[in-house]
């Protein structure tokens, strides 16, 4: 047996000593001893013979210890099931831009095309269904409306949702990805027969501070509307949930644990989560570069709310893996559609014609196969050898693939593709210990009944496979592909 390069052996300052593989993603809390023995098989490849039969069971379960040339095999394996997620021809899932007109001037948007007016036609709404129809082999559908602001074009929205109601596939739903201004109770009333099941709201801050940077494009502010579209949806009988994603850059980075705090007890009781963003722009884009945090300061910026306001990130800390999830722009079944019937294969290419592979309106729709198959094929991390001898690829599968692509395939300077765990990983497991210890303390002296872990030196404290497997379930919705960090 021999170790496996996904390991991760540590000790805490503040906890004690871990053992982590990222292939099975399993985290043990161990003693000294093991801790000891452990040590000398990494660095000398002896020593198994200190541990029992059942720890030593357990490391070859959990993939810590494997058999010479295993590892190889277990990749070729894992590479196989992500070609299988990509290829499979089951699913149908459309981003659909029915305008890429927006009312707002943000100005760290990496769309430049706001002022274009084109909504789409009857006649490309019917070209959409039949796009759809020709995917005779799918069994589920899902939605997501995106923009520019897609309620400018709200009638396209209905119009589209009542055609595709009335199709064969399982239409599983959709998200609305919105600025929230146009948001109102009339809207509002309609999202449940919409299957609106998720809605994405952006809020930069407090009044002042989002007024600054999310403002109409004749300039007056937008805060006390948004607001006030939130109070009547929160209280209506909407069915879903809303997601408000607070935009960070060095500009307002102080603020979000107040505007976290204000929502939270504002909607309290309510379907609603509240998380930051890190903003990103092109080098060609005109807003402060040198204000965007990099892949480093953004893992600090994490750490820190949670340390300084208790402030825990969506996943928790811990690494939800991504065998079952992957973005659109690297699924062969999943595409962006603008408001002409351009196709895409990423948000962040939206309004770009270089980057658009195919048209709705053509008989074979994708006409620049090179650029999607860039997407997928071109960028495999199981193909690139720093990849492959990275501790962390099982749980970062490359990184985000528009990033991957720019800096592998265009050669584009200061794209930061790799997962924050790279450099990362045990700060980001000594925030979910502290998390998981501190909530096995307060159930402990809540609870009549306690029970205490076996004390055989170890334990594993990874999240419970239900959990992960939710947690995967929402890092695979088309809401991922806005934030590129991965967290």
């Amino acid at each position: 047996m021999i170790w496996s390069r996904y390991n991760t052996l540590f000790h805490s300052d503040r906890f004690g000593y871990f053992l982590y593989n990222a292939f099975s993603n399993t985290l043990f809390e161990i003693d000294e001893a093991h801790y000891d023995a452990l040590k000398m098989f990494r660095d000398f490849g002896n020593g198994s013979e200190n541990f029992n039969s059942d720890f030593l069971s357990l490391l070859q379960e959990h993939k810590v210890l494997i058999a010479d040339k295993d590892e190889n095999r277990l990749l070729l394996t894992r590479h196989y099931q992500h070609y299988a997620q990509y290829f499979d021809t089951s699913r149908l899932g459309l981003t659909i831009c029915p305008t890429l007109q927006c009312n707002f001037r943000c100005p760290y948007c990496f769309e430049q095309n706001q002022q274009n007016l084109t909504i789409m036609t009857h006649e490309t709404i019917k070209r959409l269904i039949n796009f759809i129809e020709s995917y005779k082999d799918i069994r589920h559908l899902s939605l997501a409306w995106y923009g520019g602001e897609p309620l400018l074009a709200f009638d396209v929205i209905r119009d589209i949702t009542e055609r595709i109601k009335s199709l064969s596939p399982d239409f599983e739903g959709a998200i609305l990805v919105t600025n929230g201004y146009l948001l109102d109770k009339s809207k509002c009333d309609l999202l449940n027969e919409l299957k609106i099941h998720s809605i994405q709201i952006t809020l930069d801050g407090p009044e002042e501070i989002h007024n600054k940077r999310r403002f109409l494009a004749g300039g007056r502010p937008t805060f006390q509307r948004i607001l006030a579209n939130l109070d009547y949806l929160m209280n209506s009988k909407y069915e879903g949930s809303c997601h408000i994603r607070v935009d960070i850059d060095k500009h307002n980075i102080e603020v979000f644990p107040e505007l976290h705090a204000l929502l939270t007890e504002r909607y309290k009781g309510k379907k609603l989560t509240v998380y930051a963003a890190r903003v990103q722009t092109n080098l060609g884009h005109s807003y402060d570069h040198s204000c965007c945090f990099k892949v480093q300061e953004w893992a600090d910026f994490t750490f820190n709310m949670h340390r300084r306001y208790g402030l825990i990130p969506t996943d928790n800390f811990y690494p939800s893996g991504n065998i079952d999830s992957s973005c659109v722009a690297s699924t062969h079944n999943k595409f962006v559609i603008g408001p002409e019937g351009e196709l895409y294969k990423c948000w962040s290419d939206v309004g770009k014609p270089a980057m658009v592979i195919g048209n709705i309106y053509e008989d074979e729709p994708v006409t620049n196969s090179a650029l999607r198959a860039q997407y997928t094929i071109g960028i495999d991390p199981y193909c690139d050898p720093d990849c492959l001898a990275c501790s962390v690829l099982p749980i970062c599968g490359g990184g985000c693939a528009n990033m991957r692509l720019r800096a592998k395939q265009f050669g584009e300077e200061g794209c930061e593709f790799c997962s924050p765990y790279k450099e990362n990983l045990t700060n980001y497991l000594e925030e979910y210990i502290d998390t998981f210890l501190s909530k096995e303390i307060c159930i402990a002296l809540l609870s009549s009944i306690r029970e205490i872990p076996a004390n055989n030196g170890y334990r594993d404290i990874s999240p419970k496979r239900k959990w992960l497997e939710e947690s995967r379930t929402r890092r695979s919705t088309p809401l991922d592909g806005l934030d590129k960090c991965g967290i």
